[in-house]
């Protein structure tokens, strides 16, 4: 019986896609993404799935706070609303994925991690 060390609900593709995005500062609990402003970012999509997105960007933005993703999927223009599950700082990051993208540090200083609030539907990787 083999046993599968990756906890993660769907499989994750290298990718090279330009996002805007805009994010919220504040309390996660207390934001309502309809009436608060929110500040606006660019970065570099590396890594993607039907659950969430890793970035490279310069913007500084929090754990736990929504966010809201545009960019372009097959052919397709996308808005995803999702919430920042980690980021930092790519070059005080000793943990394997933070070296493995630090190759991308021309993009961007910091890395983002996304978890979308629905998955991607109709996802297909063959064209990343």
């Amino acid at each position: 019986m083999t046993q599968n060390n990756d906890k993660r609900k769907y499989t994750r593709y290298s990718c090279s896609i330009k996002a805007d995005f805009e994010f919220f500062e504040g309390d996660p609990d207390t934001i309502d993404m309809e009436t608060q402003v929110s500040e606006k970012g660019k970065g570099l999509i590396i890594d993607i799935s039907c659950g969430g997105a890793f970035l490279i960007s310069n913007s500084r933005v929090s754990p736990a706070l929504p966010i809201i993703m545009k960019f372009v999927l097959n052919k397709e223009k996308l808005v995803l609303n999702g919430r920042i599950v980690r980021t930092g700082l790519l070059k005080n990051n000793p943990t394997e994925v933070a070296q493995k993208f630090a190759k991308f540090a021309s993009k961007g200083d910091n890395y983002i991690a996304v978890e979308f609030d629905s998955p991607l539907t109709n996802f297909d990787c063959t064209t990343l």
